[in-house]
């Protein structure tokens, strides 16, 4: 369902933030409002959507309504992101990333700069789950070789220089519902990171740990019947929080119900 009001409140019983969301009559959202903890209004986001319902513009505005940025997509005839536009007030592009697709297997992701110059390619193979990365001068600098078990879930990410060296690594576990993933940067570990998922695909617990297995970070979420999380739990040892909010929201009722 919709959602025409989320206000996250702390355990002091204050408002730490409350959203407001208005919806077109087919049930898409044309406007979003951020309000500080008093009550004023922060800053308003603005949607604009083509024919097939795909957001093609977030316009931002401060309290004042001055129009103080941009984020713009585009979109190809199947409906695939094809770029990504983020500009200034005064229409200065920020940030401008390309996707392209020759073939149904290969996907080129392009970043470029506020002149359209290509600053960074990178070249991915679905099927063979390898990915090509090459910097401002169209010079491959890296290769990022990806293996995945029977079920289509990763298994192994290796980043791997030009003189053979892996530089990172990625290694995924899997037990139950639980997704374990621990990063080594020129093979020393970094971290380890548990996310635990419901029957219905939500983050319900997320653990960071150290190299000795300890929690340095969690989060436990718990969801409505909608699966929009109502409560949400954080802190350094796990269960015991540091911080406990809950989340009260309205649901838009009615034909605009998605």
């Amino acid at each position: 369902m919709n959602i025409t009001s989320r206000k996250i409140i702390g355990e002091n019983g204050k408002m730490r933030e409350h959203i407001i969301n208005e919806f077109n009559s087919d049930g898409l959202k044309e406007k979003t409002d951020f309000f500080e903890e008093n009550g004023d209004l922060r800053y308003s986001v603005r949607f604009e959507y083509d024919s097939n319902g795909n957001c093609i513009s977030e316009h931002q505005f401060d309290s004042e309504n001055n129009f103080v940025g941009s984020i713009e997509w585009k979109f190809d005839d199947k409906n695939r992101e094809i770029e990504q536009i983020e500009k200034s007030d005064d229409g200065e592009i920020w940030e401008w990333y390309e996707k392209q697709f020759p073939e149904e297997n290969i996907i080129v992701y392009l970043s470029k700069n506020k002149d359209g110059i290509i600053e960074h390619k990178t070249i991915s193979n679905k099927f063979s789950g390898i990915e090509e990365r090459f910097d401002s001068n169209g010079d491959l600098y890296a290769k990022v070789v990806t293996k995945f078990d029977e079920d289509n879930r990763i298994l192994n990410r290796k980043t791997i220089d030009l003189k053979g060296k892996v530089t990172q690594e990625d290694v995924y576990d899997y037990i139950g519902k639980t997704e374990k993933w621990t990063l080594f940067v020129d093979g020393k570990f970094t971290k380890t990171e548990e996310r635990t998922k419901d029957d219905n695909g939500n983050d319900i617990l997320y653990i960071r740990k150290d190299d000795s297995g300890q929690s340095t970070e969690y989060v436990k979420w718990t969801y409505d019947n909608f699966g929009n999380a109502i409560k949400v739990e954080n802190g350094i040892e796990l269960n015991k929080p540091t911080n406990i909010s809950e989340v009260k929201i309205e649901y838009l009722k009615g034909k605009n119900v998605c």
